[in-house]
């Protein structure tokens, strides 16, 4: 929020602190300042000038010879090339020696004449030129017909002002105006305040605008009809100032409430009252699907949770967030209707990020304004119609509520001392906590006042939403104490030592053993679009294509939320070998989304996996040659994977028929029959098209394995007795995936009441002379061990006999001769 330095001196004493001191105490006290800098730099020598004549340069079309009066014994001759000066204007005038945002200004020759100065626009003078109206930036910057001849333009365009950018925290919604950083100010400082909420004399009169509220979210509703507003621009002094504070001029009718808003805190809006029908306005609830025509122009459509104001017939604002062309404020309007209202923040929130719709006045609103002030901005505004616009007041102001009790100015929240000091760690006398709530302008009830172990009763004022318990109160202490002021001390008391869950230890234990296989974890987006989908050769009824769509997407390219991780990391791909990276694999762990019923009705589930990719060319070895990434890649990595999870030995690689992966270069990864996750070569059609060929991919369930394990350290006694060593050979179709004689071969040697299998490892495949045609030759390689005994020969034989009784039931295999 950018802040004018020189309004805040009018308002709050701050004699002798200059605005960097003030920025350095704003930040101490918890306000941020992220920048101090004049608002505009190095203007000197620039006062009003008339211009009491014009003529045409003898020697130049595009020029004019002026005579200028600066306020001096003698006119001054400037020759000027702008396009609108004329005599009887009044404009900056830079003399000879003054000071430009430019450069600094000296006598010129122009086309035989001597110029004695420069007549000034807008941005030579250095003012916002994007925040003026058209008029104002073509040509010279033309002053009110009563501007002094001869002022300082400097001080009366308040151009030595400073602006303090300053970063405020969604809970100090109090400072988003001039009187809620007054009141912080005058507390760090304990200087006076000079901000007086106005007073207006009740008229007795009714009001002709009658009010109705048909919605709770609008607790307040305060209006005042006001008529003979005439069409002016604000005063200089106005204008300054909303462009120091980022807003824009317009016409004094939408200035003041701009002003007050940014005084007050408090947004406002005018309604040309001739075009309310029945004079009656009515806060409701939208209709689904009604429209409105919002002053930008664009017509809106409309949803229940939004609030409208109306009239009996139709809709004729945003609540909190923009009014309606229906009802705007033109040269034309007799009279105008100014609201002051308090509606609910989050439904205003959600409004305008529904309608893409963002305001200062929204700002406000969603972040909680002060009801107390709904009434005095009120005042404020209409104060300044009567002595800008000239505008007479029709009736009293016409005011509705939710409830019938008027709004409490103060919420009373208790406070003990001691309480304060033991959370702080400091001693601090109560002397000193009263003094600080008594500069933040808090109230201590007298009745529970007496001794330092006794609860008080802090009155905080409603400007103040974020404070609503003792915690608050205590950072108030702190803020206005001075953090520097408390001693540092070490914690005291039982500590406990924080542990991981056992899902957390899979994530972390997953990510260090990837890492360690030589793969990078990456980051990619939740979001995706559908169509990512149609290149995974999925039927239209596959369950991967019920996305759940986002409200407010991102762009057309993130629509809904992913139920697969593949084309997210094909992008990765895609974005490395096309730009020089040979080729690399990489993994992320992440959730896929699924819901349960469309539309959302109940939580969708999470589902965390990880998911890997090879692709490209493996890093050329010493002693290598390049060869591109393939299945076994993958599988190593996995094996690694699960071997960290003592699960290695029982996990099986099953064949799987999945549309997206190649049907005889792909595996599924089962434990204990439970199926984790998959593993594959990408089918030639999708990699080509997703930028990836020949690409790997794998994905595996975290939650599923979650089952399966603990984590917990597994130990056993080094071996006692040696152990013997047997290799097999047997001849099967070449159809039979050697993965599964591995399983087989596991589980018929650890049924029984004592498992003598140590390993079991594949060796050799061998098809060719020797082997008859569609057929193989696997050897196995078999460490038997047992912890009590050293093996003999008939047991080892038992063994082989019975893994050897297995396969030829299962798969037809023979002993190889």
């Amino acid at each position: 929020m950018k802040v004018s330095y020189l309004w805040l001196c009018e308002v709050v004493n701050i004699t002798g602190v200059s605005p960097d001191e003030l920025a350095e105490r704003l930040t101490r006290g918890g306000l941020t300042v992220d920048g101090v800098a004049p608002r505009v730099k190095g203007v000197s020598g620039v006062v009003v000038g008339e211009v009491v004549a014009c003529e045409q340069h003898p020697n130049a079309d595009r020029l004019r010879v002026c005579q200028v009066n600066v306020g001096q014994d003698e006119l001054l001759t400037i020759v000027c090339g702008a396009p609108n000066v004329s005599a009887g204007q009044k404009v900056p005038v830079a003399v000879v020696g003054a000071n430009l945002p430019g450069g600094k200004i000296g006598k010129a020759k122009l086309r035989g004449i001597e110029s004695q100065g420069m007549l000034c626009s807008a941005s030579e003078i250095g003012l916002e030129v994007k925040l003026l109206p058209k008029e104002q930036t073509e040509g010279l910057y033309i002053l009110p017909s009563d501007t002094i001849v001869g002022a300082d333009v400097a001080d009366l365009l308040q151009l030595n002002d400073v602006v303090l950018d300053i970063d405020l925290t969604p809970n100090r919604s109090d400072c988003l105006s001039i009187r809620g950083l007054a009141y912080e100010i005058a507390a760090l400082y304990g200087r006076p305040i000079r901000f007086e909420p106005p007073k207006r004399a009740v008229t007795g009169e009714g009001s002709p605008v009658h009010i109705e509220i048909a919605t709770d979210l609008c607790s307040r509703y305060d209006a005042q009809v006001l008529s003979g507003l005439n069409d002016v621009a604000s005063p200089l002094w106005m204008q300054m100032r909303l462009l120091t504070m980022g807003v824009r001029p317009i016409n004094a009718t939408v200035d003041i409430t701009n002003y007050v808003m940014l005084e007050w805190g408090q947004p406002l809006h005018a309604f040309d009252f001739d075009e309310v029908r029945q004079e009656t306005i009515v806060v409701r609830q939208a209709h689904n699907g009604e429209k409105l025509v919002t002053l930008d122009g664009e017509e809106r459509s409309l949803t229940q949770d939004m609030i409208v104001i109306s009239d009996p017939d139709r809709a004729i604002g945003l609540a909190g967030v923009m009014g309606g062309e229906n009802t705007e404020v033109t040269q034309k309007t007799n009279r105008v209707v100014l609201e002051s209202a308090a509606f609910d923040a989050p439904s205003v929130r959600r409004t305008g990020q529904r309608l893409g719709l963002r305001s200062e006045a929204q700002q406000r609103f969603e972040k909680g304004i002060d009801v107390v002030a709904v009434r005095a901005a009120l005042n404020r505004a209409t104060e300044l119609y009567q002595q800008i616009c000239g505008a007479s007041i029709v009736g009293d102001v016409a005011s509705t509520a939710r409830t019938e009790e008027p709004a409490a100015e103060s919420r009373m929240v208790a406070f003990s001392p001691s309480r304060c000091r033991e959370l702080l760690g400091a001693e601090i006398a109560d002397e000193t906590m009263q003094d600080v709530f008594s500069r933040l302008g808090f109230h201590i009830s007298t009745s529970n006042f007496s001794g330092s172990d006794r609860e008080w009763d802090v009155a905080v004022p409603t400007r103040r939403p974020d404070i609503t318990r003792e915690a608050d109160l205590v950072e108030e202490i702190a803020r206005l104490v001075g953090y520097d002021e408390i001693p540092s001390t070490l914690p005291e008391g039982a500590t406990t030592t924080g542990t991981r869950t056992l899902r957390q230890k899979i994530h972390q234990t997953t990510r260090h053993i990837l890492l360690g296989a030589g793969m990078t974890e990456v980051f990619t987006y939740s979001f995706t679009h559908p169509s990512q989908l149609d290149r995974m050769r999925l039927p239209e009824d596959a369950e991967y294509r019920r996305m759940i769509p986002i409200a407010m997407p991102l762009s057309d390219e993130r629509t809904v939320m992913r139920t697969h991780m593949l084309p997210s990391l094909a992008q990765i791909g895609e974005y490395n070998l096309s730009h020089g990276n040979l080729g690399g694999q990489v993994f992320e762990l992440a959730r896929v989304y699924r819901p349960k019923s469309l539309p959302l009705t109940e939580q969708p589930i999470e589902e965390t996996m990880w998911a890997g990719l090879w692709f490209g060319e493996y890093p050329v070895q010493l002693g290598q040659r390049p060869r591109a990434f393939d299945f076994y890649d993958a599988k190593g990595s996995i094996e690694v994977w699960l071997s960290a999870f003592g699960l290695g030995h029982r996990a099986a690689f099953r064949k799987t028929n999945v549309p997206y992966l190649h049907p005889g270069r792909s595996a599924e990864v089962v434990v204990d029959d439970i199926r984790i996750g998959q593993v594959g070569e990408i089918y030639p059609e999708t990699a080509e098209e997703m930028g990836v060929a020949g690409a790997v991919y794998a994905e595996f369930h975290l939650d599923a394995i979650e089952s399966l394990l603990n984590l917990r350290y597994h130990v056993q006694p080094l071996p006692r007795f040696p152990a013997s060593l047997r290799d097999l050979a047997v001849v099967v179709d070449q159809n039979v995936a050697v993965g599964d004689l591995l399983y087989a071969a596991k589980e018929e040697l650890s049924s029984g009441t004592e498992s003598l299998l140590e390993s079991c490892n594949v060796f050799d495949v061998y098809r060719g002379k020797g082997i008859p045609e569609s057929h193989q030759s696997v050897a196995f390689s078999f460490i038997y061990r047992a912890t009590d005994r050293t093996l003999t020969d008939e047991e080892v034989s038992h063994l082989e006999s019975r893994v050897l009784a297995r396969w030829q039931r299962e798969f037809a295999a023979v002993l190889r001769s």
